[in-house]
């Protein structure tokens, strides 16, 4: 049986402390994808972590809240431990911005394959597939079946199939209708073309969630996804996160993420930091307060190669008392 482990602690900081201990002593031994030869076996568990209090002690120095300068001249309150400087680095390097506001997103087109997809791209400017996907998976537009459109069920109940004198007619949007007495791709003037040369349309997610919990607080549908299952299986990188969801209860907007896989030790407190971001900037917009943070991970690893500094980590943090509260 797979290791599965619920953690709930009041902040960023305990409940990745806490992770690290259970995974690291607790989790299976497991090989990864990313492994090379020689490596050890990586430490690895599906583990449910609720952080009740996400914006609750940021990271101090002499007692004084410490403000992380990024590269592009922001000052931000980091919600996590110092002794992460995978955390730091993040910070520093722009990841906050990277999420809230896109500036790597230009990278997707720019940078050849290293830069596959960025959170902000796939949550505030979300598409099925994206001129970049055609390097990873090819796939052709067909045009559908002239039968299938007149005996659809969906389309004659929904009045979108006529009976005009001796031929149905096809109403689509914009006052578009297609003659069903030919055959449709006569009439479009191909049988099939590359999806690549199609713009999707791009869905602001967050906007939506937005939108649906002004309108109904108590809603179960404000989610967004990033996952592209046109295209995503065949990427060497795929994206971790996989979903948000958001609801509203008593006043305070309530966040969980759902991720397939996770670095605990060298991502998940930049990554939930980037995450409660998105919750803060919801929270606002709807005038409610900041609830939990609920963070789920089918795979959360410690990679082999990194376990000694994970257990040197934890050892300063013994020394210091980091973990007394969290033990």
């Amino acid at each position: 049986m797979a290791k599965i482990f619920f953690i709930s602690e009041k902040s960023v900081k305990r409940a990745w402390l806490k992770a690290l201990q259970e995974v690291l002593y607790k989790g299976d031994e497991i090989k990864t994808e990313y492994d090379k030869p020689g490596d050890p076996l990586s430490r690895d568990a599906t583990v449910l972590i609720e952080v009740k209090e996400p914006f609750s002690e940021p990271i101090t120095r002499k007692n004084k809240i410490l403000k992380i300068k990024s590269k592009f001249g922001n000052y931000h309150e980091v919600y996590g431990n110092l002794g992460d400087t995978y955390l730091i680095g993040s910070i520093q390097s722009g990841y906050i911005e990277e999420i809230m506001e896109g500036v790597n997103d230009k990278y997707i087109q720019e940078s050849g394959t290293s830069f596959p997809y960025s959170y902000h791209d796939r949550i505030f400017n979300y598409a099925p597939y994206s001129l970049e996907d055609t390097i990873h998976k090819h796939y052709n537009m067909e045009i559908v079946n002239n039968d299938s459109v007149i005996h659809h069920e969906k389309l004659n109940r929904a009045k979108k199939i006529e009976k005009i004198k001796d031929t149905y007619v096809w109403k689509l949007e914009e006052g578009m209708e297609i003659h069903l007495d030919k055959e449709i791709k006569d009439q479009m003037g191909f049988e099939k073309l590359p999806m690549g040369i199609f713009n999707f349309p791009r869905v602001n997610q967050i906007k939506y969630i937005i939108e649906k919990l002004r309108e109904k607080p108590y809603s179960r549908r404000a989610q967004a996804i990033t996952w592209r299952p046109l295209v995503d299986p065949y990427h060497f990188d795929p994206p971790c996160l996989q979903r948000i969801y958001m609801r509203i209860k008593n006043d305070h907007l309530l966040m969980q993420t759902t991720w397939r896989s996770r670095d605990l030790f060298r991502a998940w407190e930049a990554n939930v930091n980037g995450m409660i971001r998105i919750q803060k900037y919801v929270a606002e917009q709807l005038n409610v307060e900041i609830g939990h943070y609920v963070d789920f991970s089918n795979s959360l690893h410690i990679y082999g190669n990194t376990i000694p500094e994970v257990e040197d980590l934890l050892e300063r943090m013994r020394m210091r008392e980091d973990l007394s509260q969290t033990e």
